[in-house]
C-alpha cells in the first residue's frame, strides 16, 4: 500500500463539510425570518472536488497493478472487489438504518422523521437503494447525496478504459483523453445554470449529466495524477503561495458568481499543489482535526442529509415564530458540526469493519475451497 497523502486526506473533509454546511444553511433558511448568506455558497462544488481527488487517489493507490506483467485483467477484479468494499457496507447498512428507523418512528410517535424514505414502498427502495441504482435513475432514491456513489461507481468499472487513454504513451492521445474530458465538463455545464444534480428542469433527474459531470472529472484527477508523478513541477507547487493563489481565485469566482465552471478548472491544478507542497499549508493540513475530518469524510457524506428534517423540527418546536437570521446562522453551523457525531459512529461501527471483512472475504472462500 502506498504512503498516504494526508493533505488530500484532508481536503476531502474539508470538502464533506462544505457539502453539509450548504445544506443546513438551506435547511434553516425557509424557518429564518430574512434571507441569510449560505454557509458554503456553491458547497455543490466540493462534489467536483470529490470526482477528481478520485481519479487522482485511485491511480495513485492502483496504477502500479495495472502496469504488471500480467497486465490489466489480472489487476481489474482486486481493484472492482477493493471498491466495492470501501463503498457497500456503509452505502447498505446506512439504507437498512433509515427504513427501520423510520418504520420505528413511525409506529411509536405516527410521524415519519426521516421525509424520504417511503414507507408503502420499503421491498423496492430498500433493494434498489442498496444496490446504488437511484443514482443512475433507476428508482426512488432515499438518501439522495448517495447518486454521486452511484455514479463514480460506473467510473470504476472504466477504469483500464481512462487509464489507458490518460496514461498512453503517444501524447496526442493523452491530450485528446484530456480535451475529450472538458468538452464534456463543458456540454455539462452548458446545460444548467449550476452544477447540482438535478440540472435543469428542478427535481426532473437527467442522470446522463451526472454520469459525464463525474467522468470527465474523474479523467481530470487521472491527468493530475500524470502531472503529479511526472516530477516536473514540484519546484512551482511545492510553494504555499500557490495554495494561496488558488484558494484566493477559488474564492472570488465563486463570490463574484463568475460560474462553476472557471472554479471547476481550478481544482486539478488545487490538488496537483496540495499534493506536492511541503511547507506550511502540508502542516496545517496534516494537523488532527482536518485529517480526522478527511478519515469520516465518506461516512459525513453519506449520512448527513436525513437529519435535517429532524433538525428543522427541533428548531420549529423549540421556536415557533421565524428565528433571526444570525441565530439561523449559527443554528446551520451548530447542526453541521453535529454531524461529525453519528459520522464518526458510522465510521467506527460500520465503515471500517464492514470494509475489512468483504476485503477479506475472497481470500476466506479461496481458503475454503483448497481446503481438504
Amino acid at each position: 500500500m502506498r504512503k498516504e497523502i494526508t493533505s488530500l486526506t484532508s481536503l476531502r473533509g474539508f470538502a464533506a463539510m462544505a457539502v453539509i454546511l450548504m445544506h443546513y444553511s438551506a435547511t434553516m433558511q425557509p424557518l429564518a425570518s430574512g434571507k441569510f448568506p449560505s454557509l458554503a455558497p456553491h458547497g455543490e462544488l466540493a462534489v467536483d472536488i470529490f470526482f477528481i481527488l478520485s481519479g487522482f487517489i485511485m491511480a495513485y493507490t492502483y496504477l502500479p497493478s495495472f502496469r504488471t506483467e500480467k497486465g490489466w485483467t489480472a489487476a481489474y477484479w482486486p481493484f472492482l472487489t477493493k471498491r466495492a468494499a470501501r463503498i457497500l457496507p456503509l452505502n447498505i447498512a446506512v439504507t437498512i438504518l433509515l427504513i427501520v428507523m423510520a418504520m420505528i418512528a413511525s409506529w411509536l410517535f405516527r410521524i415519519n422523521i426521516f421525509p424520504k424514505v417511503r414507507l408503502t414502498h420499503i421491498p423496492t427502495d430498500l433493494i434498489l437503494n442498496a444496490l446504488m441504482l437511484p443514482g443512475i435513475g433507476i428508482g426512488y432514491s432515499i438518501n439522495w447525496p448517495a447518486w454521486s456513489i452511484s455514479v463514480e461507481f460506473l467510473a470504476y468499472f472504466l477504469f483500464p478504459l481512462f487509464l489507458a487513454g490518460v496514461f498512453h504513451q503517444r501524447t496526442t492521445v493523452f491530450l485528446m483523453s484530456c480535451g475529450a474530458a472538458c468538452f464534456l465538463i463543458v456540454l455539462v455545464c452548458a446545460t444548467g445554470n449550476h452544477l447540482s444534480p438535478d440540472g435543469i428542469h428542478g427535481h426532473y433527474f437527467l442522470p446522463w449529466r451526472d454520469l459525464g459531470r463525474c467522468f470527465s472529472e474523474f479523467v481530470l484527477g487521472l491527468a493530475t495524477y500524470r502531472a503529479y508523478a511526472s516530477g516536473r513541477y514540484r519546484t512551482i507547487f511545492r510553494r504555499d503561495a500557490v495554495v494561496f493563489v488558488l484558494l484566493a481565485a477559488i474564492a472570488a469566482i465563486i463570490g463574484l458568481r463568475l460560474g462553476d465552471l472557471f472554479a471547476l478548472f481550478l481544482f486539478p491544478l488545487l490538488i496537483l499543489s496540495l499534493s506536492l507542497n511541503d511547507g506550511r499549508v502540508k502542516a496545517i493540513m496534516a494537523a488532527r482535526l482536518p485529517h480526522f475530518l478527511g478519515i469520516i469524510s465518506f461516512s459525513l457524506y453519506l449520512v448527513h442529509d436525513n437529519f435535517r428534517p429532524i433538525a428543522a423540527m427541533i428548531v420549529h418546536a423549540l421556536h415557533p415564530a421565524p428565528i433571526a437570521p444570525l441565530v439561523a446562522m449559527g443554528l446551520a453551523a451548530m447542526f453541521s458540526v453535529l454531524m461529525i457525531f453519528p459520522a464518526w459512529a458510522c465510521y467506527t461501527w460500520i465503515e471500517r469493519p464492514g470494509r475489512t471483512l468483504l476485503r477479506a472475504l475472497p481470500a476466506r472462500i479461496a481458503a475454503k475451497r483448497s481446503a481438504p
